[in-house]
């Protein structure tokens, strides 16, 4: 678990701020000019109260009595994740997981810079991947600390998450985006966020047999 410092913001409170600026660039590109915080919580799929309280955290000029200005609420929602979006990022494993990723990042993406991919695969090392350079990951640690990466992701096979996590937390990375099965041990300061996609089928697996169930049952 990781200890946030008292000026960071919650990490669920950052990922509602992503949602209600995808929602926002949306109406803005539609000419939506003002809306209120219920409507934004209904297009994200929170209560009102919840957008009020995550706003809270945004330098805008807007209340909810009179609503927001599309465009400048959207632009201090930017601000305020602005930071993070400015970093370096390196993606660790060039299998068909890690170029999907790679693929969506680049066109997703804009304000944060793919560096690097590292491999272990010779074949792979040498080439370039939607124009980023695939290096041999024997050079990572000398990489992150020349480069002052922060931000890692991480699409290797199961047995090598942990020695990479290890290494690049050695070499300065504090945050990590983990596609991996495996829940890494980092230290406090250390953010990393699980994206289980084995576990995410299974579960959609279970409910869509739950209701498979249901259904013959009623």
């Amino acid at each position: 678990m990781v200890k946030m410092s008292k000026h960071l913001i919650n990490p669920r409170t950052v990922g509602r701020l992503c949602i209600y600026r995808r929602v926002l660039n949306q109406l803005s590109s539609q000419g939506t000019k003002r809306l209120f915080s219920r409507d934004l919580a209904s297009m994200a799929g929170v209560s009102p109260s919840q957008v009020r309280q995550d706003l809270m955290n945004v330098p805008t000029n807007g209340t909810p009595q009179n609503g927001y200005a599309v465009k400048e609420l959207a632009e201090a929602v930017v601000t305020c994740l602005g930071t993070a979006q400015s970093s370096s990022v390196v993606l660790l494993g060039a299998g068909h997981l890690g170029q999907a990723l790679l693929h969506y990042f680049q066109a997703t993406q804009p304000r944060m810079a793919m560096s690097a991919v590292f491999e272990i695969n010779p074949n792979m090392v040498g080439k370039h991947l939607h124009d980023v350079p695939v290096w041999d990951i024997a050079t990572l640690d000398q990489y992150v600390r020349s480069a002052q990466v922060r931000i890692a992701i991480l699409a290797l096979p199961a047995e090598e998450a942990q020695p990479a996590t290890d290494r690049l937390v050695a070499a300065g990375v504090t945050s990590i985006l983990n596609f991996t099965p495996v829940r890494l041990n980092a230290p406090a300061h250390v953010f990393v966020e699980n994206n289980d996609i084995q576990m995410s089928l299974e579960r959609v697996a279970f409910y869509a047999a739950a209701h498979t169930k249901e259904k013959v049952q009623a």
